[in-house]
């Protein structure tokens, strides 16, 4: 990190530049990115971010690893199985870059120090059920931290970007008694891929003040007819 303080890019971040500026990589060393859930959506997002460079990030998730998790979570193996999903993510973005700063709490996030949660810059919603992610919406509202959703059934997914104020979730899901779409359609792990490299993108654009349509749109993806699409926020 202090190399990029110099203006010297490390060769591990080498391929990140043009893309984005050196100002900005070494911007996204002292970034704060808080992830609520650490499955198939947030182990991938973890994986991008940290390979990115976000230099703090923090995971949520009470669970450790069973063997339906073996179809698309990304650090789901027989090895693994009854570990700690935070640890491992832990001890594996360790070996991405031992210079992250990897704070792994296992407890759900309203479990959670909200002092360390309002230390976040951004907040990814990985969850799994409607409920967690209406209260996840309400606590980034009373923090005013923007909140980076995604959700993902079978083929489908979504992705939006929820800035305080935005209501759209209440909007998206106003049947408080349905599980999640992963519930009803199952998950597939190149769905849960996608959708989490949709919201990493995100998040590194809100990280470095880029311009993000999804502050006012919903983006659709379909896997079966291999569509993608916008609509505006009502």
């Amino acid at each position: 990190m202090n190399h990029l303080r110099q203006d010297v890019i490390p060769e591990r971040y080498i391929r990140n530049i043009n893309a984005i500026s050196a100002a900005e990589q070494a911007q996204l060393s002292e970034a704060r990115v808080g992830v609520c859930g650490c499955g198939g959506l947030g182990l991938n997002v973890i994986n991008y971010l940290a390979r990115m460079g976000v230099g703090n990030i923090t995971v949520w998730d009470p669970d450790v690893f069973s063997e339906s998790n073996i179809n698309r979570q990304l650090l789901a193996n027989n090895k693994t199985l009854g570990q700690s999903k935070v640890e491992e993510c832990r001890r594996y973005v360790h070996e991405i870059n031992p210079d992250i700063k990897m704070t792994a709490l296992p407890c759900r996030w309203e479990e959670g120090d909200p002092i360390i949660f309002n230390q976040q810059q951004v907040i990814i919603d990985a969850l799994d059920n409607v409920p967690s992610r209406l209260a996840l919406a309400e606590a980034c509202e009373r923090a005013s931290l923007p909140m980076v959703h995604g959700a993902v059934g079978g083929w489908y997914g979504q992705v939006t970007v929820i800035m305080p104020g935005d209501k759209i979730l209440e909007t998206l899901y106003s049947d408080l008694g349905r599980s999640g779409i992963e519930k009803e359609l199952g998950t597939l792990s190149f769905t849960a891929a996608i959708i989490a490299g949709l919201q990493a993108a995100e998040t590194i654009k809100l990280l470095l003040n880029r311009k993000s349509e999804l502050c006012s749109e919903i983006c659709m993806v379909d896997l079966l007819d291999m569509g993608m699409e916008r609509f505006k926020k009502m």
